[in-house]
């Protein structure tokens, strides 16, 4: 077994990567939303740590269970393609470059490649709970797999492989190289648009032919002025008071008059109304069990209203905080002492720490907790 691995601590990253290839291909428009959260940050410590094999950053026993899974399940996909690891060469974050009809470079960083010299496997870490389309359907695994068949002339079958222990197991597909030229075609077609549509946001000239409106548009920096979304807004108050549609602009940087701005308030009101009612509607079907094919059912949790506030105090104290980090805690809220438990607690028992401090507060009567609140987000 020869194992490479790649320093990508200063990783660049593409326009038009393989990641993103499925929005593009949904809406050539589509331009991602900067920044991070919680979610994609753990992602990114399970990704360091399987890839030195070192979990000791991982920040909880989640974190831990979903890296052990991982390992198990790469073992199996290593055991089914190639009868185990003698004699594959294995390279970690390879960096995939396509060759395509296209003026933007695009790449990649698969999580692994492993050779014998004529078959490859192909695998991708997925540490969150979305759905993830199968290889031979999903944009991302077309344009890996493109870019081994490109880097790797003697490989003739590429077998690929999502890890998604939350949400699947194993999802497999397979390729051979007789599908190059489709699969070149295909994403460079999304890519040529795509290139050719963005830059049309910056000079105005972006019309709703350009534009797809997805479940995926609260993902796109141009949400909020999208005319593609305003269509569809202004087509729901069309079925409601058609009298109320002005002619002309109807995007708040175009509009001076105030009896335009009148009636367009009235207008965002009724789509906001009629939002929330489909929203409502759609959240009480999926706790009832029906299921949906982009969205899922999300807790939001459950409000938890301190009733004593002393008592909540002492039994922080009980729990490992001192008198001063209690008074730093001015309003004596749940989820302050809980934050301040958690940072104080050791690695892997801060969950343990937190849930047990949050258990007995609710157990004696001090913390009350609310309905559990849902919301819907996209697989």
């Amino acid at each position: 077994m020869n194992i490479e691995t790649v320093d990508h601590s200063e990783r660049a990253h593409a326009e038009f990567g393989p990641s993103s290839l499925k929005y593009y291909s949904i809406c050539a428009g589509y331009h991602g939303k900067e920044g991070t959260n919680s979610a994609a940050e753990m992602g990114t410590r399970i990704h360091e740590a399987l890839e030195v094999r070192d979990p000791s950053a991982l920040q909880s026993d989640e974190e831990m269970e979903i890296y052990e899974q991982l390992l198990k399940d790469e073992e199996e996909i290593f055991q089914c393609v190639f009868g185990g690891t003698e004699g594959v060469a294995i390279i970690r974050e390879k960096r995939l470059t396509l060759d395509l009809d296209a003026k933007t470079p695009t790449f990649g960083t698969c999580d692994i490649v492993a050779t014998d010299g004529v078959v490859a496997l192909v695998a991708d870490y997925k540490t969150g709970i979305s759905k993830i389309d199968p290889p031979r359907e999903n944009w991302q695994a077309m344009a890996y797999t493109l870019g081994v068949f490109q880097t790797f002339p003697d490989i003739q079958t590429v077998h690929f492989a999502f890890l998604v222990p939350r949400n699947g197991g194993v999802i497999n597909g397979t390729f051979e190289r007789s599908e190059m030229g489709t699969l070149r075609d295909r994403i460079s077609k999304v890519v040529s648009t795509a290139e050719t549509t963005r830059p049309k946001w910056g000079t105005k000239t972006i019309d709703l032919d350009d534009l797809n409106p997805s479940v995926n548009c609260r993902f796109c920096q141009h949400e909020e002025h999208c005319p593609a979304l305003g269509a569809v807004a202004i087509e729901v108050a069309r079925r409601y008071r058609p009298d109320l549609l002005p002619d002309g602009p109807i995007a708040s940087g175009e509009i001076d008059d105030t009896e335009t701005i009148e009636k367009l308030y009235i207008v965002a009101k009724i789509v906001e109304n009629w939002a929330a009612g489909i929203k409502f509607k759609a959240t009480g079907m999926a706790h009832d069990g029906i299921e949906f094919e982009t969205l899922r059912l999300k807790s939001m949790g459950a409000l938890k209203k301190t009733k004593e506030k002393n008592y909540l105090a002492q039994l922080a104290v009980r729990h490992g905080l001192d008198l001063t980090e209690v008074i730093e805690a001015a309003d004596l809220t749940l989820n302050q002492l809980s934050k301040v438990l958690h940072e104080k607690a050791p690695k892997g028992k801060k969950s343990f720490v937190v849930d047990s401090f949050e258990k007995e507060a609710i157990d004696l009567g001090i913390v009350e907790v609310g309905k559990t609140r849902y919301t819907l987000s996209s697989k």
